[in-house]
């Protein structure tokens, strides 16, 4: 996509005046043309609002995305949002108490609108809320970015009307003082103001936000904000999407391998500068600082994203798996700066093929996080996928003394929510001395498996393959599928 710089230009009544304006704007003498070294200048011809057709806006909660907008006219957008103040779980059993949200969520909504529209903005503050809030938009074009039209006070309603004249991936957030307070209380989200084409499509998108928390400690119980802390720039947590493990676990977004992924990523700091990555990904394109016009990057490893700031990445996962998101400054992992995206297909040995999974232990959320003695108080764990579902196990099965036989199942290797049959069955219980043969009676996908702990590791095997280990030592072996983490079980030596 071309860099094009927009000037505006208001649709009269008469076609002659708009084509004169047009071509008068359009004339620049060659020392501009190499002055801006071959930047395209575009009109954007402004719809009068009065002649808007009007329609409810589009947004979401993180991490989801509203639908792509699939029309070139202007369109007056309408937005009722509410100001709810409020407690929240930012960590496993840590409650804070100074939660400030739009819509009761952090971060707020992502808005998505087309350049060009007039976003019509009714904001109300819930009459239980004890202090005034604002919104400062950064894609509005006014004083404060609309923050004093948008005051209100416990039990008030504002409006606001605002064109959206440039296109990019934008912040908004409170702007009531004391400013960095509020946004540090969660009072942030993000507006996608589309350019006049649209955007390619792509198979996912996801809308992302860093964002740091400055409490006393991370013990369980009601913590408040600390100014003390915040004035510092030392966090107790920096988290993605509002708390420790809000993009973990069953909670971690889903893709598909081959399909490229677009991820919007905000940093509502307020404080930090984010040195954004995606482990196991190289960026295919980079829109740097939300710029949707200017080329963007290619083959990207990490983007910085600073406070206030955005960024478009997207890539293209060739190999199925979970992929963690982080920020790289990577002591912050010890305060919950990760995530992850789970993407199923199977296997590309063309790509990534463990030959030795005995020394490959998988990436794991929980693992990156620490001993716990930092922000984080999510338990250790050795070789979690974080990947976990709410269904009974299995009773242990105590089985004959020739041994016993766990199938590899088929459908197994594809990740969807829900349960998945994976091993069958996936806890057995045995005599020292037994065997165990593991036997892929999947179809048409390979596996391997490996003893967590390094107690053994099979080749990969292809469907119909087989692999027996004699199991001498008594306790219990935890095993899992090396290319399908989510493949879990357990072996009970007696």
């Amino acid at each position: 996509m071309s860099n094009k710089t927009y000037r505006l230009l208001v649709v009269g009544t008469s076609i002659f005046v708009a084509v004169g304006l047009g071509l008068f704007l359009g004339k620049t003498s060659s020392g501009q043309k190499n002055e801006r070294k071959g930047k395209s200048q575009v009109q954007l011809l402004l719809v009068p609002k009065a002649h808007l057709p009007t329609e409810e806006a589009r947004w979401t909660f993180a991490p989801e995305v509203p639908l792509a907008i699939d029309r070139r006219e202007q369109r007056r957008e309408v937005v009722h949002w509410t100001i709810r103040e409020a407690q929240s779980e930012i960590a496993a059993g840590v409650i804070y108490d100074d939660t400030w949200g739009f819509e009761g969520r952090v971060p707020g909504p992502l808005l998505r609108v087309r350049v060009g529209d007039l976003v019509e903005v009714h904001l109300r503050n819930a009459l239980n809320s004890i202090r005034t809030h604002n919104i400062d938009f950064h894609f509005v074009m006014g004083p404060g970015g609309g923050a004093s039209a948008l005051s209100v006070a416990p039990g008030a309603e504002a409006v606001l009307e605002a064109r959206a004249t440039a296109p990019g991936f934008y912040m908004f957030h409170c702007a009531t003082p004391d400013i960095p307070m509020h946004i540090a209380n969660g009072m942030y989200g993000f507006v996608l103001v589309e350019p006049e084409d649209g955007l390619p499509q792509v198979g996912k998108e996801l809308y992302v936000v860093q964002s740091e928390m400055y409490t006393s400690d991370d013990k369980p119980g009601h913590k408040k904000f600390d100014m003390a802390r915040a004035d510092k720039a030392d966090p107790q947590y920096v988290v993605f999407n509002g708390s420790v493990g809000a993009l973990l676990k069953d909670q971690a977004p889903i893709a598909r391998q081959n399909e490229t992924v677009r991820m919007y990523v905000g940093n509502a700091g307020p404080n930090l500068i984010s040195s954004f990555h995606v482990i196991g990904q190289i960026f295919d394109k980079v829109y740097r600082e939300g710029d949707l016009l200017s080329p963007p990057a290619r083959s990207l490893q990490t983007t910085l994203i600073p406070a206030g700031g955005s960024a478009v990445v997207e890539f293209t996962p060739p190999v199925a798996g979970t992929f963690l998101l982080v920020d790289h400054a990577i002591f912050r992992l010890h305060h919950g700066a990760v995530g992850s995206l789970n993407v199923h297909g199977q296997e590309n040995a063309e790509i990534f093929e463990p030959k030795t999974p005995r020394n490959m232990a998988p990436m794991s959320e929980d693992a990156h996080l620490g001993d716990g003695s930092h922000a984080t108080p999510t338990a250790k764990t050795t070789g979690d996928s974080g990947v976990h579902f709410a269904t009974a196990a299995p009773a242990p099965q105590v089985q004959p003394t020739n041994g016993v036989t766990i199938k590899m199942l088929p459908g197994s290797g594809i990740w969807k929510k829900g349960q998945i049959q994976t091993f069958g069955p996936k806890t057995v219980t045995i005599k020292a001395g037994q065997s165990v043969t593991f036997k892929n009676v999947d179809i048409g996908m390979s596996h391997s498996v490996f003893g967590e702990k390094g107690e053994f590791a099979s080749p990969m095997l292809a469907p119909g393959g087989t692999f027996t280990k004699q199991f001498d030592q008594r306790g219990v072996v935890h095993f899992q599928c090396a290319p399908h983490p989510w493949m879990k079980g357990a072996i009970i030596v007696k």
